[in-house]
């Protein structure tokens, strides 16, 4: 009779593990990084809308699945950010890469030489992510996209890049550089290509109070001898109009072409710097959103 029992246990624990085995092997190196949940639910409303429906019964396997890999079988867009996400910040942006997937005919192409510097402050919660220009390059892509300005951002990171190709951290335009000539054999008809990095000075040059709201101030870097430069003046322009005080003006690294021998449109923008808060970055960004608008018609 013990014997029988022993049996009937062996039966119960042995496909258990392996189950735990089999989950933790195939979720155990990914993390949720994304919790737009409205964005996500949209993208499956059309073609999925029977995994959206809420199921009121509950069974055993669903609440193994959301206790051991943070998944919730009846809310598919926990599945879906977990496909798209490693741990890895800098080189899977899970919204930049949904976002890319619906964006038609993008008018704007953003990417960082730098992706690693930061700002002061927690993590995002909407995105897990570090306060660094990746984050501020994916909630500029997703401002734009959403006042009717297709925007995609690079993928991959250059960072990483420099590091799989043993290259000195001073020469991450080359990363950058193959990335912009491989997308521009994809589409050359961009309006504005931005490189988006964040200053290093003081945190009284990076700030501007304007209508009693703080906003991180950006600088224009650019090579005159480039027709960019015509560009980032009407860009400098009409931010100065809308937002006396934020811009720091156009510098002119004449040295160094940061890839602006390649199209006519790319600039290079510092946005804030490394005391800036992030909700002052955010600011700017929604600063920047409505001059790109004007600056584009």
């Amino acid at each position: 009779m013990r014997l029988k029992k022993k049996r009937n246990l062996k039966v119960i624990i042995y496909p258990a593990i392996f189950l735990i085995l089999i989950c933790n092997i195939n979720l155990g190196e990914i993390e949720l990084k994304n919790s737009n949940e409205t964005f996500i639910n949209e993208i499956l409303g059309n073609s999925n809308a029977h995994l959206i429906k809420e199921k009121n019964n509950t069974n055993l396997l669903y609440e193994f699945v959301n206790t051991f890999n943070n998944i919730e079988l009846k809310k598919p867009y926990s599945i879906l950010a977990k496909t798209f996400v490693s741990k890895n910040e800098e080189t899977l942006q899970t919204f930049s890469y949904i976002q890319n997937m619906v964006v038609s005919s993008p008018r704007i192409y953003i990417y960082s030489t730098h992706p690693t510097e930061g700002f002061v402050g927690e993590k995002n919660e909407e995105y897990n992510m570090n306060p660094n220009i990746v984050l501020a390059s994916l909630i500029l892509q997703e401002k734009l996209n959403a006042v009717g300005i297709p925007t995609v951002v690079e993928e991959r990171s250059a960072a990483d890049y420099i590091k799989e190709h043993n290259i000195d951290y001073k020469y991450s335009y080359l990363a950058t550089r193959e990335f912009l000539i491989n997308k521009l054999k994809q589409q050359s008809d961009f309006d504005l290509i931005i490189d988006l990095h964040r200053d290093a000075v003081s945190k009284s040059i990076s700030t501007v109070t304007i209508n009693n709201k703080n906003y991180a101030k950006i600088l224009f870097v650019m090579n005159k001898n480039f027709p960019n430069i015509e560009l980032a003046k009407e860009f400098n322009n009409i931010i100065n109009e809308k937002y006396p005080g934020l811009s720091r003006g156009i510098y002119d690294k004449y040295n160094d072409d940061f890839n602006q021998d390649l199209h006519e449109n790319v600039i290079l923008l510092e946005l804030g710097a490394n005391y800036n808060t992030f909700d002052e970055v955010e600011n700017t960004i929604d600063a920047l959103v409505e001059s790109i608008k004007e600056l584009l018609k």
